[in-house]
């Protein structure tokens, strides 16, 4: 059934998730219609062979097929829609192609792959069908050499950020690989980060950055200026280590990592509209969740990394 909080009751909930504004202005409150969440199903479990994962870090979701960093493997997998084993790339290695530690995925609209790999400290670019494209790499930027790039996102002009969490700031490129900015530098003010493990772009082009250092959630422009954050350094009982990030029209999504949860709060407000899992195995439980996708309609999809496996979950109202 449909929830409806009343504006005296949001503004509660707005105090207890303790958002941070900038310029010290909270944003107006929002009547919250909070939707209904269905545990779905689940695919993959722990190994090395087809549909199988090994501390799974990422995922994307496009045209109905899943992308999946599978980290411990070394490689990416392409999953149908019913988890049906499509093909995959990779394998251990600092060549091209090769990978030591993804942890990143996100696909464009062309269906270019790009994956982050912690340990190579770069970005690949692959075709569709897992062929080597190019590379943004160590060393290939003016202001300092990637280090530890982790979440990555594209945006609807094809420009792509990666959460260069070794170096506490955002990266931009635009879709032939140049540089274009760096966003943020190591700190704990508004537009400073600590760590960042993730990013998500919207459809106007604002920027989501899961701060895990400092334990919140920042929401920038897209010139990269603090619009707000949910959370603070000073108070971690909001999040524990924020490690994934998804954003759609309405919400944003965030893994919780060390809460084993995910979060869902209003896109425009920072306001708090639902809380799910807990540590187990079961279904709807989890162990340090890390990536999170959206596809339309309402259908969030959880990389449950302990646990080596996917799961799906539905929102309705």
């Amino acid at each position: 059934m449909k929830i409806t909080i009343c504006v005296l009751c949001s503004v509660l909930c707005a105090l207890l998730s303790l958002p941070v504004y900038a310029m010290g202005e909270a944003p107006p409150t929002t009547e919250v219609i909070v939707p209904i969440l269905e545990y779905v199903r689940q695919f993959g479990h722990s190994g090395s062979g087809d549909g199988q994962f090994f501390y799974p870090n990422d995922l994307d979701v496009a045209m109905n097929s899943f992308y999946v960093a599978d980290t411990g493997n070394n490689r990416v997998q392409k999953l149908d829609d019913d988890g049906t084993f499509a093909y995959q790339f990779g394998g251990f290695g600092t060549e091209v192609g090769k990978f030591n530690s993804p942890v990143g995925i996100a696909v464009d609209f062309n269906f270019r792959i790009y994956v982050s790999e912690k340990d190579n400290d770069r970005v690949q670019i692959f075709d569709n069908q897992g062929n080597f494209l190019s590379r943004i790499a160590t060393g290939e930027i003016e202001l300092k050499t990637i280090h530890d790039p982790a979440g990555i996102d594209v945006d609807l002009m094809g420009n792509v950020y990666i959460a260069d969490s070794g170096n506490d700031r955002i990266l931009k490129f635009d879709d032939g690989a140049n540089f274009q900015e760096e966003i943020g530098a190591f700190g704990y003010g508004d537009g400073f980060f600590d760590t960042p493990l993730d990013v998500a772009l919207d459809r106007n082009q604002d920027i989501y950055v899961a701060d895990t250092g400092n334990n919140r959630i920042q929401k920038l422009d897209m010139d990269g200026y603090p619009v707000f954050a949910i959370g603070e350094p000073e108070n971690p009982d909001i999040f524990y280590r924020p490690s994934g990030i998804a954003v759609d029209d309405r919400f944003i999504y965030v893994c919780d990592s060390g809460n084993n949860r995910v979060k869902i709060f209003l896109k425009q407000t920072g306001q708090f509209v639902l809380s799910f899992g807990k540590k187990g195995t079961g279904p709807e439980q989890f162990d340090g969740p890390i990536g999170i996708s959206i596809a339309n309609p309402g259908r969030i999809f959880v990389a449950d990394t302990g646990n080596n496996r996917i799961q799906e979950f539905k929102l309705s109202y």
